[in-house]
């Protein structure tokens, strides 16, 4: 029921980021906030959609720096965390409709990383200029611009990726 945000650059104070938490979003039930001295924000939530929201509606940016924001797990380790692996937003430009299926999607965000999550647009192909994905990703390596994906028929292309 927790997630973990850093802000990238200098730590806000606390007050800061609850103004910033309360503004961006209309809880439920109003989550409870922490702040760990190596700047990590751990955000407790009363109500699982409240979570599901912050945790899936990204990115975020709070003063112009980058927000990263990661599901917490019991593993979690405040002095030894780098985030290597962030979740980032992907979009697929022009991905054929037919490789909209969640096999295929997911089949592509594993190419990238592991797969977290489908933007709602996409799953009730409500858009169809893009698929847009949510991959948790290794961004200590250069981030592919483009990918092999297959079609459900076997065809081979390469599919261009943005980064939100």
């Amino acid at each position: 029921m927790a997630v973990i945000v850093y802000v990238v650059g200098k730590t806000p104070t606390i007050a800061a980021f609850e103004r910033f938490f309360t503004f961006q979003w209309n809880f439920i039930a109003k989550p409870t906030i922490y702040l760990h001295n190596d700047g990590y924000f751990v955000v407790k939530f009363v109500v699982m959609e409240d979570k599901d929201v912050v945790l899936y509606s990204g990115p975020y940016t709070m003063n112009s720096k980058p927000d990263v924001v990661k599901m917490w797990n019991v593993d979690f380790d405040f002095t030894n965390e780098v985030l290597k692996t962030i979740p980032l937003w992907i979009q697929l430009p022009k991905l054929p409709l037919n490789c909209w299926e969640d096999d295929s999607l997911s089949r592509t965000g594993s190419t990238l990383g592991v797969l977290i999550y489908v933007d709602a647009c996409t799953t009730k192909v409500e858009r169809i200029s893009y698929a847009r994905i949510l991959v948790k990703i290794d961004v200590t390596r250069p981030l592919p611009i483009q990918i092999m994906v297959e079609d459900p028929n076997g065809r081979e292309f390469e599919q261009e990726i943005w980064y939100d």
